[in-house]
């Protein structure tokens, strides 16, 4: 890894000082982009330490329960770890209120039959619409039933519970294509518009609002303060809905994928697997080129497993879910969607290196979990082979997980599921988390850290005693000599010493690139495009005239189109700052090549600004930066890369002009 000099961080750093005493600066408190010295970096290491020496949880009393079977003595036995407990978590019955639930505030605003827009006569609207409400009413959130292990308590899930009745109150309406039962928003969440249609974002929910409706509707009831505490990376939970069925079936159905597979030129091995599992033996069986809707319900009707590796780049409910949620976890999230027939498995026990959502859509599958089988494969960085069932020994959960049910357990727990007789199962796998670790953000620091110590201090450049050799490597391992330990006290000493030089913003920056790269782009609604140049734009009418010009002022207010859209980042060439971003990535995981802005560094500040601003809108004449003119270029630059919204849409010019 080459080294971040820091001759970049630091005339960052002065144009920045320089800015602050300008009396055109914004006179408010910045975060500086600074090289890390050995003060700063000792607080760093102190911080991780106290966290590392924070005591754990004491653990609930256990309950007294009986095993009953050898997975229970099992489950038993993990307890007194609390990363193998389970939860199980339980939406009850209800009794009916009259008030009127979110979904019938949503049918009286608009004509929406399954979550889609139709355009049938009023009277077969009204029949469609009075069959959703009976079908799909979503029940009222109510406290829930725990059910735990018999070694824990129950957690206590009453407190901060989710508002949100529906995916439907999370988001607004996605633009690019038909709207969708699970993205309709209410009218007093939409962003408001005057009489002349001009749109206006500065009341519309920010996306890191957004994310989190979208999350706790995925979870509830379990609230993101609990599972983030007692579940993430630690064990399983499952959350049963037995009063909603329909729970996730916005996201997904069989019948979509039939229209998927046949609209779009869908590959075998990119887009679609097949593959079967009979005698402890996992087979893919994709045959070449595209895959047609008939070979693939023929391979599903002899009992093989359909697997969607990347259904969020042809099925808009999922990308936006996806997308949303990209903003919670801070990295990306993927999606795999997984048909399997009744009565059959179609993958062989493993583990992965994901932490995994389960959401089931349609049908059932029984479903057994494994904890980890030693330290080495707890939070791995890889996913593993398929194990044989003497491998893996008991389970430490079974459930039978039905549609409205979302099962998640982390990264390095193993696990199988095989459907029942007479019952298919559709069911998305959300994804997240990869690479993501304190390992990751090291492999980039700690080579940094070693490039900039030889360059600066000279313990690391002198030379290794002459007969260093003949007291290290294998067969020298169990030495004890005093030359031994007099070369590994020295090297203990360089790498204490080796943290003075470590780079954590620069290292943390190259790990954000990656993740930018990552990313899935982002999903525009409708109001967000007639404020960015998606549809904000001049525009070709015929004949070679132009119209709709726009024109960016430094009254124009705008704001970054996504908290996590783009990374500032300080590299090799001093003079530059480089913009990574993630508008124009593919919906397809690498799709295309990382996209990447250079401006001089003396702009920097003014991205700095919208970085810091989000989710408030900005002035461009406000932006930290000498002149109008460089304030109007930066920020035009960045919405014509998609980068920032306005407030309100651009204002137009009178026509075409004659050069």
């Amino acid at each position: 890894m080459v080294a971040v000099p820091l001759s970049a961080f630091e005339m960052y750093n002065q144009i920045k000082e320089n800015k602050k005493k300008s009396k055109k600066a914004k006179q408010k408190d910045k975060v500086k982009i600074t090289p890390m010295v050995s003060a700063e970096l000792r607080k760093v290491v102190t911080d991780l330490k106290k966290v590392k020496d924070v005591e754990p949880e004491p653990k609930a009393e256990a309950q007294p329960t009986k095993p009953i079977n050898e997975a229970a003595k099992q489950r038993e036995k993990l307890s007194n770890n609390s990363e193998t407990l389970v939860t199980l978590v339980q939406v009850p019955k209800k009794k009916k209120e009259k008030s009127k639930d979110a979904n019938e505030k949503l049918l009286e605003d608009s004509a929406v039959v399954n979550g889609q827009i139709t355009e049938d006569s009023s009277n077969s609207k009204k029949k469609k619409l009075k069959k959703m409400k009976k079908d799909k009413e979503v029940p009222e959130r109510l406290v829930p039933e725990i059910s735990t292990s018999p070694n824990e308590s129950s957690p206590d899930l009453k407190r901060k519970r989710s508002p949100i009745k529906s995916l439907e109150d999370c988001s607004t309406k996605p633009s690019e294509e038909k709207p969708s039962k699970a993205f309709k928003v209410s009218k007093k969440k939409s962003p408001t518009s005057d009489k002349n249609n001009t749109v206006s974002l500065s009341s519309a929910e920010n996306s890191i609002e957004t994310a989190e409706k979208f999350f706790s509707w995925m979870m509830d009831p379990v609230n993101k303060e609990d599972f983030l505490s007692l579940y993430w990376e630690k064990k399983p939970v499952h959350i049963s809905r037995e009063q909603n069925r329909d729970y996730y079936r916005s996201l997904l159905s069989t019948g979509a994928i039939d229209d998927m597979l046949r609209r779009n030129n869908i590959r075998y091995g990119k887009n679609v697997d097949i593959t079967s599992y009979s005698d402890g033996k996992r087979e893919t069986l994709n045959p070449a080129g595209r895959a047609h809707a008939a070979v693939v319900w023929d391979y599903y009707r002899n009992g093989c497993s359909v697997r969607l590796l990347n259904p969020q780049t042809y099925h808009p409910q999922l990308r936006e879910l996806n997308t949303r949620l990209q903003e919670v976890f801070g990295s990306f999230v993927g999606s795999n969607a997984y048909l399997t027939p009744p009565n059959s498995q179609g993958f062989a026990p493993h583990y992965d290196d994901i932490e995994a959502f389960v959401l089931q859509v349609e049908g059932s599958k029984m479903w057994r979990v494994y904890a980890p089988r030693d330290d080495n494969e707890k939070l791995p960085r890889s996913s593993s082979l398929n194990f044989s069932q003497e491998e893996i020994g008991e389970p430490i959960l079974e459930v039978h997980v039905k549609a409205g049910d979302l099962l998640y357990f982390p990264r390095g727990f193993i696990h199988q599921a095989t459907t029942v007789p007479g019952e298919h199962s559709l069911h998305v796998t959300v994804s997240t988390y990869q690479r993501n670790s304190w390992a990751d953000l090291l492999e980039k620091l700690v080579p940094a850290a070693l490039t900039i110590a030889i360059e600066d201090d000279v313990e690391f450049r002198k030379g290794m005693p002459l007969d260093v050799m003949s007291h290290i490597g294998a067969v020298h391992s169990e030495s004890e000599s005093p030359e031994r330990e007099a070369i590994m006290k020295k090297l203990k000493k360089l790498f204490s010493k080796l943290f003075d030089y470590a780079p954590v913003d620069a290292a943390a920056d190259q790990l954000a690139k990656d993740h930018i790269h990552d990313l899935l782009p982002p999903c525009l609604s409708s109001d967000e495009q007639k404020c960015s140049v998606l549809k904000n734009s001049e525009r070709m009418v015929g004949d070679g005239k132009l119209s709709d010009a726009v024109v960016m002022s430094p009254q124009t207010h705008i704001r970054l189109t996504r908290s996590n859209v783009l990374r500032l980042v300080s590299e090799e060439e001093p003079d530059l700052m480089k913009i990574y971003h993630s508008m124009e990535n593919s919906f397809e995981y690498h799709g295309e090549e990382l996209q990447c802005i250079e401006i001089p560094i003396d702009m920097a500040p003014a991205v700095e600004d919208l970085i810091h601003s989000y989710p408030e809108f900005i002035a461009v004449g406000d932006l930290s930066l000498d002149t109008d003119a460089d304030k109007v270029q930066i920020a035009t630059e960045l919405w014509e890369r998609g980068l920032v919204l306005t407030e309100r849409p651009l204002p137009q010019t009178d026509g075409d002009e004659d050069d």
